[in-house]
Order: C-alpha cells, then structure tokens, then sequence
C-alpha cells in the first residue's frame, strides 16, 4: 500500500500539466457572445485586464479571539470606500447594509441567520457599523483621513 501511494501521487500530477493544445490565442476572432469569448475572458490573467485595481494597502493582526484588518484607501471618500467593501463582499452579510451610507446613528434588529442587529455609528470623518451576531461581533470602521479612508475590519468571537 505505501508503494502505491507515491505512484497515484505522481500519476495526479501527470494528470495536472497544462495541455498547449488547449490554451486560445488572442490572434483567432472570437464571436462576442460565444461559450469560447466567455472561457478567454475568463482564463486571462489579471496583468490582462482593463480593469484598474483598488490600490489599497492592508494589515493584518490576529490577538486571541479578534481578527483585525486595516487598510488605506489613498484618494477615495468613505462613500466609495463604503460600496466597494459591500461590492467585494469584504464582510459577512454586507447585503443587509443599506445601499447609501447611513448619515446618522442608528440601530435595526434582524434576527436572521445568527444575525441579531447592525448598528451604526455616525460621527462628522467616521462610521462605525457593527454586525452582532450569536457567536460574536464583527465591526467595520471607516475613517476619513484627508484624502484617504482608513477602513479597519474587527472579527470578535465571544
């Protein structure tokens, strides 16, 4: 049984070798709307993109139960800052946050899915929106600092 086990390990990484018959060229006309467009859209690496990234630079620190994520966000308002992170899903159920940010400070019960209330706190350059949820807190804090937003994702467990 050992000797068979290196063997199937090697045959699975046969099996893994990209094929170059199976890779598109970028010089065949491809039709808009086709199965073969979509898969290259697909399959191009992210140096291909037209796409500009968020240029952002984060930290990450973990202290017993809490997780913290910092991040800057050079020459952005808490607004745009605010949809991306509900866009890019960066915290559980930001589907549940209200599409504008909130302007003054509030709370609303939900009681769905572990999820007990969001709260929000509202002061002149910062929001503080927190997640209570049954097994713990997650919050997401947006600061305007000049013309950057520092934007910091706390995950506690109780």
């Amino acid at each position: 049984m050992k000797k068979i086990i290196p063997f199937c390990f090697l045959l699975l990484l046969a099996g893994c070798k990209n094929d170059p018959k199976q890779t598109l060229k970028e010089t065949e006309p491809i039709k808009k709307d086709s199965i073969t467009a979509k898969a290259s859209i697909e399959e191009k690496p992210v140096e291909d993109s037209k796409v500009i990234p968020t240029l952002k630079e984060c930290t990450e620190k973990t202290v017993e139960y809490e997780t913290q994520q910092e991040c800057i966000f050079p020459k952005n308002t808490m607004e745009e800052v605010y949809q991306k992170t509900i866009k890019e899903k960066e915290v559980e159920k930001a589907d549940l946050l209200p599409t504008a940010l909130p302007k003054q400070s509030s709370e609303k019960e939900i009681h769905e899915d572990g999820l007990e209330t969001i709260s929000y706190k509202v002061s002149p350059n910062k929001i503080e929106i927190e997640f209570l949820f049954a097994g713990g807190v997650t919050t997401l804090e947006l600061e305007q600092k000049g013309e950057n937003v520092k934007r910091t994702i706390i995950h506690s467990a109780d």
